[in-house]
Order: C-alpha cells, then sequence, then structure tokens
C-alpha cells in the first residue's frame, strides 16, 4: 500500500558548487594550464594573471562566508600561495622571467586543488557573488592604472 502522508518536496536553496562553475566554463581549463604553463617553463604574464585571480577569488569566497567557522586548510593554502606568486613576482621583475622553484611549484598545484576542492563544496550562491566580486575589483583596478 503506499503512504497516504503529503508530498514534502525539499529543494536546495541554491544550486550547489560544481553547476555554479559554469559562470566561467574555462575556469579549470585555464587553472591547470597555468600550473602546467610554470612546471614546463613556458609560463607567460596570462599564465600568472589566472592564478592570481584564483587566489583572489578564493580569498574573497574565504571572507564572504563567515558564518561558518574558516576553513583554517584553505586559508593556509592561500597563504602560502600568496608568497609563492610575490616570489615569482619580484623574480619577474628582477630578472625578466617568469619562472618557479620546486617549493613554489607545489604551492601552485596546491593552490589549483585547493580552489576546484573548496568551490566544489560551497554553494554556488557563493560562487558566483565571489566571482562578481572579483570581476569589479578588477575592474576598479583597471581604472586606477588607465
Amino acid at each position: 500500500m503506499r503512504k497516504r502522508g503529503a508530498h514534502i518536496k525539499h529543494r536546495a536553496a541554491c544550486a550547489p558548487g560544481l553547476p555554479a562553475q559554469s559562470i566561467d566554463p574555462k575556469y579549470e581549463t585555464r587553472l591547470r594550464m597555468a600550473v602546467e604553463a610554470f612546471r614546463l617553463g613556458f609560463a607567460e604574464a596570462d599564465h600568472f594573471n589566472d592564478l592570481a585571480d584564483t587566489l583572489d577569488h578564493m580569498q574573497i569566497g574565504i571572507a564572504l562566508y563567515p558564518a561558518q567557522k574558516t576553513d583554517a586548510g584553505a586559508a593556509a593554502v592561500c597563504e602560502l600561495a600568496l608568497v609563492a606568486l610575490q616570489n615569482i613576482r619580484d623574480r619577474h621583475a628582477s630578472r625578466g622571467k617568469l619562472g618557479t622553484t620546486g617549493e613554489e611549484l607545489k604551492a601552485l598545484e596546491l593552490l589549483a586543488e585547493t580552489s576546484l576542492d573548496y568551490w566544489n563544496r560551497r554553494s554556488g550562491a557563493l560562487y558566483a557573488i565571489a566571482h562578481q566580486k572579483l570581476r569589479e575589483v578588477r575592474v576598479a583596478q583597471i581604472e586606477v592604472i588607465e
């Protein structure tokens, strides 16, 4: 016999992070390609910028999600990647070439994997808001430069 109770349909408040990443469908590909470019030694400014955007996107996401306790692992990876990107930028300023040491490359790989995992575990709304905030920040930076 069929149960005659009311049909309760529970719906998610928002899309999970994985479908929300379709906002920028080339996100994962660009991120993995940037890490490979540094690994194989043909990195350019666009690869560096993709990794910097990934770091900033993740930091914005962590800052926008204060209701939950901070993901200590993700925050630590952000700090580690920030140091690595600063070292790469300083080396580029002094030598004119983008390259990494072994430890910096490990930090970039960890940033890429942690970022993908972080956004897959978060809500799609948080991803979309962080993506929009990052775009606003980048537009403001371009206006200041010009």
